[in-house]
């Protein structure tokens, strides 16, 4: 859908999808500045959402994730040192050259300054952002449930693990065109709740249980023959414990389910007072902090 359909409506971004994605083009703070910009020019509402504290939860794959950055920058310094002091065929030199810029897609960082400038950026612009107390995707659905928030912009699939009932994904910055999501009406369409859908997606797998040796595939092969058998009243992990060995942890399962379920968070909405008054642009500040990244503001 065009970004025109969103007119006067109130969009809340996870904003960390943002960052890595604009920092892996080298554009942290232009595309950041277009993205606003065409927010402004559909008078779209954004609130954006940082990220607080990750919870406990989390911290080993957030080790994970630091090791395989770590191991992706030294094979990044490898391929350099190969291109730096070998005579080499240009086919291999940009065969080389490809690796390395995937490679450093993989190791991006965003660091406070970053962090700092971006909101510096929008309170320059004009648009509303809160840090969350902990994962941003959680404050992101909240606000969409409580009606402060129409949709929920984020490419993060939790999303509909959290069962936000619309998101928006897979945003094009150069063609202002976005793909709209309504829950209700995929859960209607594939025949599931919104606890089914849980049920499947958090034994897929998720970031809180990554190990697990299990897939969408096969879980929903599974379901499907949970669904066919006499035994259906029972819940579904409790027939896939008893019938299969499909399942390896139950309580790191029940324990990763319970991460998703919002009823299980205080509802920090509340705590957001908004203010429904347009903020203004302070275009001086907007001029000098996009001055360092080649900015010409034409009067």
């Amino acid at each position: 859908m065009h970004l025109q359909s969103l007119s006067d409506k109130t969009v809340v971004v996870d904003t960390s999808i943002y960052l890595y994605k604009f920092a892996a083009e080298n554009a942290i703070a232009e595309n950041m500045y277009l993205l606003i910009s065409i927010f402004k020019k559909y008078k779209i509402r954004p609130i954006f959402i940082f990220d607080g504290k990750p919870p406990d939860e989390k911290k080993e794959l957030l080790t994970q994730r630091r090791n395989d950055k770590k191991e992706a920058q030294q094979k990044y310094i490898d391929i350099k040192n190969i291109l730096d002091r070998e005579d080499l065929d240009d086919q291999k030199r940009n065969s080389l050259l490809l690796s390395m810029e995937s490679l450093k897609k993989q190791f991006i960082r965003i660091k406070e300054c970053d962090i700092i400038k971006i909101k510096n950026l929008m309170d320059a612009y004009g648009v509303c952002y809160y840090d969350a107390p902990g994962e941003a995707d959680v404050l992101c659905c909240q606000f969409v449930k409580s009606g402060i928030a129409w949709a929920c912009l984020s490419d993060d699939m939790d999303m509909f693990v959290y069962g936000c009932s619309r998101v928006l994904r897979h945003l094009s910055i150069l063609n202002h065109t976005i793909i709209f999501y309504d829950t209700s009406s995929i859960l209607s369409d594939i025949k599931l709740s919104e606890d089914n859908l849980r049920d499947i997606l958090v034994l897929s797998g998720t970031d809180y249980n990554s190990r697990n040796e299990t897939n969408l595939n096969e879980t929903m092969k599974w379901y499907n023959e949970y669904k066919k058998g006499a035994n259906s009243q029972m819940h579904f992990y409790d027939w896939l414990v008893k019938y299969t060995k499909y399942i390896k942890d139950m309580n790191l399962l029940l324990n990763t389910k319970r991460l998703f379920v919002l009823d299980n968070y205080d509802d920090w909405s509340k705590k957001v007072h908004l203010n429904n008054e347009p903020i203004a642009i302070n275009k001086m500040q907007l001029r000098n902090l996009l001055h360092d990244d080649g900015f010409i503001f034409v009067d």
